[in-house]
């Protein structure tokens, strides 16, 4: 009997740790060599060529199981800059991004609590074709925030549907007139229907009192933002589409809600190991006649899963009298990246 006893006591010794799988250490480096040319400065002394690390990063994640349909959720996770790095800096090359601690549950959804993307950044998923480059998404639409201070609810799928609701904790500021600061609590929302086996992709996305700067302005205030997504892959062929609706939320001290609108369209199509795209947007404010249209093409080689050579070329207008002084821009660029 004492020798049955010790070895189910063995047992349950080595069997127990295997419940809480080892972190995952995950990342990418994402580099290129740029040609930018300032289409603003007449001489030409605004052209230069640099090396850009685009959004590079590194992380911990993982999920260790608590009982049979809890389990404990984690990530940590930096931006890291590969083309310009300072030791001499506070940060010494490191940016925080996205890192929560919570709590899944097999049924009932998961709580994240920590500092994250905005549910309806997250809303976007796969149609920026050129996220994270010179014709990101968010040069032509606002919205594109990481939160602090979040608490985050994600419910379970059900039929491809998910719904998330987020909201910061009141560890926030406000004038002495009672107005909002310039770190008021905000909320976020979203719901997303997925459907793999027809290539279907579709999102709603909606934010109050989220600080955050516009596509068109650049004050960084508490926003009013509305989304929705659309992508459907079809066989080798992707197609992309994203509008955004933004203003600045009741009680910020501005004159105008300086109001703006923003779309992007995109197509992708896969030939062998490339991958061609291009993709248009246009941000505009018709109260104040301004405008920023970015349109981009590029062209994506995969060695493997994990690495690819790229190259793109994007270029910028703008029309800009009462919001940001970018004026007409463009980049030749290639590069590299590597997942691991």
């Amino acid at each position: 009997m004492k020798r049955t006893l010790i070895a189910l006591g063995v047992a349950a010794a080595v069997v127990a740790p295997m419940a809480n799988a080892a972190p995952k250490v995950y990342g990418k480096l994402n580099v290129t060599v740029e040609n930018f040319k300032d289409d603003a400065v007449a001489d030409g002394s605004a052209d230069t060529s640099r090396l850009v690390s685009n959004a590079s990063r590194f992380g911990v994640k993982g999920e260790d199981e608590l009982t049979a349909n809890l389990s404990a959720i984690y990530q940590i996770e930096w931006e890291v800059n590969t083309d310009d790095a300072d030791p001499t800096a506070d940060n010494f090359d490191l940016t925080a991004r996205n890192r929560y601690l919570g709590l899944k549950h097999a049924t009932y959804g998961a709580i994240k609590l920590g500092q994250f993307d905005s549910a309806l950044k997250l809303a976007q998923g796969e149609a920026d074709l050129f996220n994270d480059y010179f014709g990101d998404i968010k040069t032509v639409q606002a919205g594109e925030n990481r939160l602090k201070n979040l608490v985050e609810y994600s419910s379970p799928k059900y039929a491809g549907f998910q719904a998330i609701v987020q909201t910061q904790t009141n560890d926030t500021t406000k004038d002495a007139a009672g107005t909002k600061g310039s770190d008021a609590a905000g909320s976020s929302y979203s719901v997303t229907y997925s459907n793999e086996e027809i290539g279907l992709y579709g999102a709603i996305g909606l934010d109050r009192d989220v600080k955050g700067k516009g596509a068109v302005f650049s004050d960084d205030v508490q926003r009013n933002n509305e989304r929705a997504v659309a992508t459907y892959k079809i066989d080798d062929l992707f197609l992309s589409a994203m509008y955004t609706r933004s203003e600045i939320a009741d009680g910020v001290n501005t004159a105008t809600k300086k109001k703006e609108t923003g779309y992007s369209v995109g197509a992708s199509y896969v030939l062998g190991d490339e991958v061609l795209k291009a993709q248009y947007g246009k941000g505009s404010a018709k109260d104040f006649n301004d405008e920023v249209k970015v349109w981009s093409v590029g062209v994506d080689h995969n060695f493997t899963s994990k690495t690819k050579a790229l190259a793109f070329y994007t270029k910028l207008d703008a029309d800009n009298n009462a919001g940001k002084t970018i004026k007409d821009q463009s980049v030749i660029a290639v590069g590299l990246e590597h997942k691991f």
